[in-house]
């Protein structure tokens, strides 16, 4: 049976400790505005893939839109594995003259208030459809630490805060991934990184940012498990393996209860598990059902199942299209469940494999 399966490999890498908000982390408005694209990356590994493409993007060179002389020194070795993206708040234009001095702007704050040697991409593209030149192709960025010397960093800018990038914006990344791929910066088989600041649901209430509510965990005696004894899983986990469990969905929580508990009894008698594989699972009703919870080894993947965390969705999506307006909440729950804080890291990178 073909499954698609997803890896979110999670590094102890705090965003915060990177810069302010307005460059490097998203806000709850944004998290918002972004929803429905972020929820569509569970279903392929990036909305920017290439499909048959070969635009050529317009990429506006360091010499016209302004910038310093580049002093970074670090050199990229080529093709990388990864592209890593990232959207700046705070940088609204249309037009080329007004993106050019809002990145003139970033420059200075990049250099005498972070102290870093230029910007932190090597490419921007603003929301007038235009790819701005970072540090270009052959200069490392400064953007993720520890993924530098391997990735490209891509950030979008421009946009107004709370919307996604334009489609004229989307159209010029993907064109550039098309372009770094077919002139052997990038390679074909590259890992389209998902970026997300860690939020806990035990943080204080932060004035003026409305509070993000818990996901709905349905605890295993709500849902009537059986009794079993698992070897302890060690905190914080390192990856996240999101999954199917292939068969039947389910829409309501009554349904979704026996559905898990068959999946248990099939789990225990006819795999011969410990119990559930998975640390959790996401029904369509919008709730998290507790499998073997945060501190039990799981038996979803072979090889991860000792330093990961499973989570399942119910149900069989290899032609699933994402998440429509009306059913999206356990979609929502799940990017919850993967930044708390106690049990896993801060940062998602994104593969999808077959």
């Amino acid at each position: 049976m073909r499954m698609l399966l997803w890896f979110l490999v999670l590094s102890a890498l705090d965003l915060a400790a990177w810069g302010d908000s307005l460059e490097l982390s998203w806000n709850e408005t944004q998290a918002r505005g972004l929803s429905q694209e972020l929820l569509d990356l569970f279903v392929g590994i990036s909305q920017l893939i290439h499909t048959g493409h070969n635009g050529v993007p317009t990429i506006v060179s360091r010499k016209e839109w302004g910038a310093r002389s580049l002093t970074c020194r670090a050199q990229l070795t080529r093709p990388v594995a990864y592209v890593i993206t990232d959207q700046i708040t705070g940088m609204e234009c249309e037009e080329q003259n007004a993106c050019s001095q809002k990145l003139r702007g970033l420059q200075s704050r990049s250099v005498y208030t972070k102290g870093w040697c230029d910007v932190a991409y090597n490419f921007l593209v603003g929301n007038d459809g235009r790819v701005y030149e970072g540090v270009g192709w052959n200069i490392q960025g400064m953007h993720t630490q520890g993924y530098n010397n391997i990735s490209l960093g891509l950030a979008f800018f421009g946009n107004n805060l709370g919307s996604s990038p334009s489609p004229t914006a989307l159209s010029a990344a993907e064109d550039l991934i098309f372009y770094a791929i077919k002139n052997g910066h990038l390679s074909p088989r590259y890992i389209q990184p998902l970026l997300l600041k860690a939020e806990s649901c035990l943080v204080p209430h932060q004035p003026l940012m409305p509070r993000k509510a818990c996901p709905n965990i349905i605890t295993r005696s709500a849902w009537e498990a059986r009794q079993t004894h698992c070897p302890t899983m060690s905190l914080p986990a390192k990856y996240v393996v999101i999954i199917h469990t292939a068969g039947a969905t389910c829409n309501v929580s009554m349904d979704c209860r026996i559905r898990v508990r068959d999946i248990q009894s099939y789990h225990i008698d006819a795999k011969d598990f410990c119990d559930i594989g998975y640390h959790f699972l996401v029904g369509q009703d919008g709730g998290v059902y507790e499998g073997v919870g945060w501190h039990t080894e799981g038996s979803h993947t072979y090889g991860y199942n000792d330093i990961g965390l499973g989570i399942a969705f119910i149900g069989n999506f290899v032609d699933y299209k994402g998440c429509e307006s009306g059913d999206h909440a356990h979609c929502v729950h799940v990017c919850l469940l993967l930044v708390h804080s106690s049990f896993i890291a801060s940062m998602l990178f994104l593969l999808a494999a077959r």
